[in-house]
C-alpha cells in the first residue's frame, strides 16, 4: 500500500469512494463535501491523501484549514472526510492516512487538528474531547468533537467557535 498526495485525475475516483463507503444515507453529502473541498481555493492549504493498492484508490482523507473566532495566533485544520474501501477496513489504512496527514499538517505549521468522529477510533491516535473549541453547529454527541494538539498547549486557553470552509456549512454534515 502506498499513501500519496491526491492528484487532479483522482477526483472522480475519490468522490465515488466516498459514495460507496458512506452508502445511501450519507454517501452523496459526504462525496459532495469532498468534491467541494477539493475545488475550493479558499481552504488552502489543503491536505488530500489517497491510499493506493495495486493501482486502485482504497482510501482517502482530507484536511482543510480552519480558524477559531478570537484566536488570532493559532492555525489549525479539520480532518474530514475519511473513507476506506470496505474490503480494506480494519487493516490500518485509515490510521496510516490520519498519521500521514497529521505529519503534513505539522510541516505546514498547524497548531491543532479537529475532527468529529468516533472517539474510540480517534482517541487511539491522540485526539481528545473537552476542549473549548465549539463546532459551527450544535452536535448530538459532544464527545465526538475532538482535537489533537500539534504544539503542546496550543488550544489550552482557546475558547471560541471554529470557522470552516463554506462546504461545511450544511447542518447534515454535523
Amino acid at each position: 500500500m502506498i499513501i500519496k498526495a491526491s492528484a487532479n485525475e483522482d477526483v472522480d475516483a475519490v468522490i465515488e469512494l466516498h459514495k460507496q463507503v458512506f452508502g445511501a444515507t450519507e454517501g452523496e453529502s459526504v462525496a459532495r463535501l469532498a468534491a467541494d473541498l477539493l475545488r475550493d481555493e479558499s481552504v488552502k492549504p489543503l491536505i488530500s491523501l489517497v491510499a493506493m493498492d495495486e493501482g486502485q484508490i482504497v482510501g482517502h482523507i482530507l484536511f482543510s484549514s480552519v480558524t477559531i473566532e478570537g484566536a488570532l495566533n493559532c492555525s489549525g485544520v479539520i480532518l474530514a472526510p475519511l473513507a476506506v474501501r470496505e474490503a480494506y477496513q480494519k487493516s490500518g489504512i485509515g490510521t496510516a492516512l490520519i498519521k500521514e496527514g497529521i505529519e503534513r499538517a505539522r510541516k505546514l505549521q498547524a497548531d491543532f487538528v479537529l475532527v468529529l468522529g468516533d472517539p474510540n477510533y480517534y482517541q487511539r491516535v491522540g485526539f481528545w474531547a473537552g476542549h473549548g473549541i465549539e463546532p459551527p453547529y450544535q452536535i448530538d454527541y459532544p464527545e465526538a468533537w475532538m482535537v489533537l494538539e500539534l504544539n503542546p498547549g496550543a488550544v489550552s486557553d482557546i475558547k471560541g467557535k471554529v470557522r470552516c470552509a463554506e462546504a461545511f456549512g450544511k447542518r447534515e454534515l454535523w
